[in-house]
């Protein structure tokens, strides 16, 4: 048999709904270590004691006895035999038998009835017993009503009702119908003498159709403590998993070693959902008695949390206490026994307008949300926390983009090289050279293109994929980590993080180092003499082809911003653009005056002439490009006049001005066309040689340039969601564009250092991206769209009509939005430690100091727009300021591990209403340990939480949030990837609690 081993890992952990049944047995297994067949000894068996669950036909178990330990194996279940096992030692026992297989599998249950039920669950969890029941069941009723249930007439009918229509489509996790919170009081002490350590599992059960618990939920941990209030609640999402029958059981178990899963059932309680809606206030306490019923062991307390809130609750919603208070057996029997609300939630639904599910703009790019809540209490406040952790969809189609982009650029240069024509001795070899290394390339796109499009199931790539070099575009481990902030006095707050893997080139390894050491060491300056190196030129000519794209573009953006108005017939928003219109145009014409084309333009004549055996007795009185140049100054010329003629007729006007600015647009291509094509020879020249050097370097630069912008755009999108409606934030982006702050983990030892060193790089590469929003129209789920070049990328971003004519003029007519990226570095882990004692950690600093530099730019342009906009704004840029020194003063200090530059960096971010990335190698485990921490620090920052509740909160996160299962998704364990000496190097606040770390692959 065929099996992934990761896939059924995860399924056996999934949630209790899916499992018919689930509990401990004991399994008959064999101890090796009593084997000794030189001393004619027999292998002795054992029972062992594991948690075992029912899925379909396939029975998991686990290594301990309870759902803390890991998945261990599976028995499929199909065509066995379940008989009782009297003859075993074992009380209760019974065995899993297979036709032609010698092999039995021995299992107990604790008690008779347990082992009943377990025989009864097996046996039906084959496809044959299935078959066998619902033909029993079939018959039953055949013969009761006289008619037969399964007629086209009569499916789906009880009664011949018809059901309530439920669509579970329209139910996500981020939207629950139903949650609780949890509470104990006057727990027993352990042996010790001590308060225990403790947590509760919530099972349900809804008769008649369930006739066994199924697990649903867990709280959190909560040590040494009698009394405890958990933060994690009980959601449910859908109502067809609650009626007012359902019965809910609430298990209390003492953790006596956390880190082995070893635990002790202290107590257990039972109730039904009409009991906690009838007590007061949807508040109902219950004793705890042992096992049997016999001993009571404190109280278990749940509460209801009504949903939706108050001020937002349908006047059609009924009365749940009253319901519950005057309902009768028959009514909830019924089929209307459904839990009452849930045919009203068209407000509750318009509450939850910007959840990730059905917000306009994020339910089309991210997927398959995990989510936690949590209710920890602020000043006698309750306090409603979520956690929402989603995939993005665009993890394998905007590197296919990308590609697509640097594939047509390749395949230009190479046609450029060609309309060369010949080239004499000995440059006609060397271009060949460079199409063939260009062509190789070529070839490896293509094959990246083919891969990312194969790529299915998941939408992200694992961290223990990244060494795969056929998906080495692809950013790794890219998701969207929102924190919801909901209070009964404020609207509900977002706080988004992206998390992804350091943009790195794994699969190219760092022999060379990283992209920002390979780039120094290729283009320094080794030649001492007054000439410039070879390298150096080359970069020259990088520069000039940098700017004359990018003047390009905007001359072209300009050229139809004057034309858009032209057909508008608005004269007076027309001559707007024709004074910047012409200074680029003024820029470009500089540019192509620049020593090293001209030089360029002169190598490229000689070479014509030697090839086709032309003398020319005088050389001509001015170049090409002087001819170019000296006919676009005329009709510069041309435009001021018509720019300063208000007199003139308006159709003859508009006619000589669309004549003039299609001119000067078609001169502008020529232009930069045949500068392109002078430079294109010196490129020959001097990069012949190190063609294969270059080829690697652009090779790598593609390689981190998809996996960072592919991560902006899917940030880009969660900042439209949240603020793309604030006038505020469309002021600022359309005037100083978006801020960008990158957090890294990273550390400058061994690898760590090269996946730095790229990072680096790619990050400063997103200063030639810029984003224009278009209209998606009625598709929602239309891709971004990319043009340009390397030296100058545009993506245009489809939004939603709704959002799109809330936006701007000026960005709905096409304005491009500035990219502002800052990165902020700073190890935290055992190799940080290394580098900081043995090593060096200089490159850490500068990259600091440098990007602390770029944030106090971008915060002098935001203070000013806010001066500009309102007096009002002044306060909260004062506080920034406050901020900013702060971060200036810790980027200065040289104190280890100084996280608060990464604290202070990211709440200037919030702050200034930009996007927040946090990496470390594969966004896994420092990355949990980061984003937990920061919205912890959020809520103590914005809602008062007190020290004694953050520390609480935080190690709840990590404990039972999202983040794990971010793990579990990758490698298919629930741990995070450190080892006790690891723990010991992080800093205090980065640490996660016992028992949900340790050796797994990284």
């Amino acid at each position: 048999m065929r099996y992934n081993s990761r896939e059924l890992a995860q399924l056996a952990i999934q949630q209790p709904k899916y499992f018919t049944k689930e509990g401990s047995l004991f399994m008959k297994e064999s101890s090796s270590s009593l084997k000794n067949d030189f001393f004619g000894r027999k292998k002795n068996d054992v029972y062992v004691e594991r948690w075992c669950r029912i899925r379909s036909n396939m029975m998991f178990y686990f290594k301990g006895k309870d759902m803390l330990s890991d998945p261990y194996g599976v028995i499929i279940l199909e065509r066995s035999s379940i008989i009782e096992a009297s003859e075993e030692s074992q009380s209760f026992a019974f065995i899993i038998v297979f036709p032609k297989d010698d092999k039995f599998h021995y299992l107990a249950a604790h008690t008779m009835e347990q082992r009943d039920e377990w025989m009864a669950a097996l046996q039906q969890a084959t496809y044959e017993g299935l078959r066998e029941h619902f033909y029993h069941l079939r018959r039953a009723l055949t013969a009761r009503t006289g008619r037969d249930p399964m007629s086209d007439e009569n499916i789906g009918q009880i009664s011949g009702v018809p059901p309530p229509a439920i669509n579970d489509s329209d139910y996500h996790a981020e939207e629950p119908v139903l949650e609780m919170s949890v509470a104990c009081s006057d727990l027993p002490n352990d042996l010790d003498g001590q308060p225990p350590t403790t947590f509760v599992a919530i099972s349900i059960m809804t008769p008649p159709h369930q006739t066994s618990w199924i697990r649903c939920a867990q709280t959190e941990i909560i040590q040494k403590n009698s009394n405890p209030d958990y933060l994690t609640t009980v959601s449910f999402s859908n109502p067809r998993d609650i009626t007012m029958v359902t019965r809910f059981k609430g298990t209390v178990y003492d953790v006596r070693d956390r880190a082995h899963g070893k635990i002790v059932q202290i107590g257990q309680t039972v109730c039904t959902m009409r009991e906690i809606v009838a007590a007061a206030g949807n508040r109902l306490t219950l004793p705890l008695t042992t096992y049997g019923g016999f001993q009571e062991q404190g109280t278990l307390t749940l509460l209801l949390w009504e949903l939706p809130s108050p001020q937002h609750t349908p006047s059609d919603l009924p009365d749940l206490t009253e319901q519950a208070r005057s309902s009768d057996d028959e009514n909830v029997k019924g089929a209307s026994s459904s839990f009452p609300g849930f045919q009203s939630r068209k407000s509750a639904f318009k509450r939850r307008a910007n959840s990730i599910s059905r917000d306009s703009v994020l339910k089309s790019v991210f997927v398959n949300p995990a989510t936690k809540s949590y209710r920890p209490t602020v000043e006698k406040e309750p306090l409603c926390v979520q956690e929402n952790m989603a995939e993005c969809v665009f993890s394998f189609s905007v590197p296919q983009l990308m590609l697509e982009l640097f594939m047509q650029e390749d395949r230009e240069r190479n046609n450029i090289l060609c309309q060369l024509g010949e080239l004499k001795d000995p440059y006609e070899n060397m271009r060949k050279d460079i199409l063939d290394e260009r062509i190789k390339r070529l070839d490896i796109y293509l094959e990246a293109v083919e891969a990312l499009k194969s790529q299915s199931g998941t939408h992200f790539k694992r961290s223990c994929d990244k060494a795969d070099k056929a998906t080495e575009f692809a950013p790794l481990n890219l998701h969207l980590q929102r924190m919801r902030v909901t209070t009964s006095s404020k609207k509900d707050e977002f706080y988004d993080f992206i998390t992804v893997g350091a943009f790195t080139a794994y699969a190219m390894k760092y022999k060379s180092g990283g992209l920002k050491k390979m780039l120094h060491n290729s283009f320094k300056d080794n030649n001492a003499s007054a000439q410039p190196s070879i390298t150096t030129l080359l970069l020259k000519i990088e520069t000039l082809e940098r700017n004359l794209n990018l003047l390009k573009t905007k001359t072209e953006w300009y050229a139809n911003q004057i034309k858009a108005f032209i057909k508008q017939n608005a004269r007076t928003s027309v001559i707007d653009p024709f004074p910047t219109f012409s200074e680029k145009i003024v820029e470009l014409i500089s540019l192509c005056e620049s020593p090293t084309i001209k030089e360029a333009e002169t190598e490229l004549q000689e070479s014509e002439e030697k090839v086709h055996n032309i003398t020319l007795k005088s050389k001509p009185s001015m170049s090409t490009m002087e001819q170019m140049s000296i006919e676009m100054k005329q009709n510069l010329v041309k435009l001021g006049e018509l720019h300063n003629n208000s007199a003139a007729d308006e159709r003859s006007w508009q006619n000589d001005v669309v004549s003039t600015v299609e001119a000067l647009t078609g001169q502008v291509t020529k232009l930069c066309q045949h500068a392109s094509n002078c430079l294109a020879l010196t490129q020959i020249i001097e990069g012949h040689q190190y063609r294969t050097m270059l080829s690697s370097i652009q090779y790598r630069r593609d390689v981190v340039l998809s996996q960072a912008l592919t991560s902006v755009i899917a940030g880009i999108y969660t900042k439209l969601a949240t603020h793309g409606k604030d006038l505020s934030f469309q002021h600022q982006i359309s005037h100083i564009g978006i801020l960008l702050q990158f957090e890294s983990l990273l550390s400058t030892y061994g690898d760590e250092m090269g996946m730095l060193e790229d990072m680096i790089v790619a990050v400063d590469d997103l200063n030639d991206v810029t984003i224009r929003l278009t209209c998606s129209g009625d598709d929602s789920r239309q891709l971004p769209t990319m043009t340009g070049h390397r030296s100058h990328i545009i993506v245009d971003i489809p939004v939603p009509a709704s959002l799109f004519s809330k936006l701007p003029s000026e960005i709905q007519r096409g304005q491009q939005i500035k990219l502002c990226p800052v990165l902020f570095t700073m190890g935290i882990n055992e190799q940080a430690t290394l580098a900081e004692r043995f090593g060096d950690t200089s490159l850490q600093d500068q990259v600091n100091r440098e990007n602390v530099y770029e944030m106090r730019n971008y915060w002098d342009k935001f203070m000013k727009l806010s001066k500009r906009k309102s007096t009002g704004e002044v306060s909260k840029t004062d506080s920034l300021e406050v901020l900013l020194t702060r971060l200036q003063e810790a980027v200065g200090s040289k104190k280890p591990k100084n996280v608060d530059i990464l604290q202070l960096a990211s709440q200037l971010t919030h702050e200034m209403y930009g996007i927040r990335f946090t990496s470390c190698k594969s966004a896994k485990d420092r990355t949990a340990m980061s984003v937990t921490l920061e919205q912890c620090m959020i809520l103590q920052r914005q809602y008062w939480l007190d020290a004694r509740t953050f520390s609480h909160l935080l190690d709840t996160m990590r404990s039972e949030g999202t983040r794990r299962t971010n793990t579990m998704k990758n490698l298919g364990i629930r741990k995070y990837a450190f080892n006790s000496l690891q723990i010991m190097a992080l800093p205090k606040l980065y640490r996660p609690p016992d028992g949900t770390y340790g050796k797994t692959q990284t």
